[in-house]
């Protein structure tokens, strides 16, 4: 049994930005931890809803991490509270409510990047079923874990940057407000 103070989420964990879990433990894959529930990083207000998110045993930082938010603005809070918990071999998945519509962008921070994805009044599990070509029915049988399982194996694996369109922080802020 692998416990969070052995894994890229200790820090956040002990700085008790870990809200709300749903999973906090290992998941069925070996060497696999999985967090899902909310993660704070600007105050009480701005929180990564819907989390879903897996490390590897072995490995510096958080290998897969989906949530949403609702400001594109806080983007870059969120990306330096998740500090060294995020590096380049990640795959990041931030849907954000007040992006215009359509919009997918692909946003790096130094060597992190994330991937910016407009969303509506959907949820964060039904967007990647839907990013991912997952099985919804298979999905329904299985317990907490077994669905981020099956949604990190996708995620972890996806490469799908031609569907995004990469631009720096500055120019999304741009494509925000121009809409």
């Amino acid at each position: 049994m692998t416990a969070v103070a052995d894994t890229p989420f200790a820090k956040l964990s002990t700085e008790g930005r870990l809200l709300k879990p749903t999973l906090n433990a290992d998941t069925h894959v070996a060497g696999r931890f999985g967090f899902r529930g909310e993660i704070s990083y600007d105050g009480p207000e701005a929180v990564l809803k819907e989390v879903f998110s897996v490390c590897e045993d072995g490995k510096p930082a958080i290998g897969f991490l989906a949530g949403s938010i609702t400001s594109y603005e806080s983007l870059p809070k969120l990306v330096e509270t998740l500090g060294a918990a995020l590096d380049g071999e990640g795959k990041y998945f931030v849907y954000i409510s007040d992006l215009p519509q359509g919009n997918r962008l692909l946003i790096r921070f130094g060597d992190v990047k994330i991937f910016a994805i407009f969303l509506d009044e959907t949820s964060v599990y039904n967007e990647l079923i839907d990013t991912f070509y997952v099985d919804k029915v298979k999905l329904k049988k299985f317990d907490t874990a077994a669905k981020l399982d099956a949604l990190a194996d996708v995620g972890l694996k996806y490469d799908e940057v031609s569907n995004y369109k990469e631009v720096s922080y500055a120019d999304g802020l741009a494509i925000k407000n121009a809409a």
